[in-house]
């Protein structure tokens, strides 16, 4: 098995853990942000949830059986033109 392929094995199979740190790190964000601003980890935390949210990752293989992981990011709206 290849690098890559181990890799992604890996993350696909390291959800509990991964849940774990996510949770870990979301706390550490509100709590540092409303510290310094009772309504700044609110805000800090909606805008972090609208990142992740606009993020799409696929895992696949390319037409020769290698990994073909992919992230994208949609447009949430900062970049329109007037």
């Amino acid at each position: 098995m290849s690098n890559i392929k181990a890799q992604i094995a890996d993350f696909l199979d390291d959800y509990e853990s991964a849940i774990s740190r996510a949770n870990q790190m979301d706390d550490k964000t509100y709590n540092t942000s409303d510290s310094v601003v009772v309504a700044l980890g609110q805000m800090t935390f909606i805008a972090i949830a609208e990142l992740y949210g606009s993020m799409y990752l696929t895992t696949g293989t390319d037409e020769h059986g290698n990994p073909d992981v992919l992230m994208f990011m949609k447009n949430i709206g900062g970049d329109q033109k007037r």
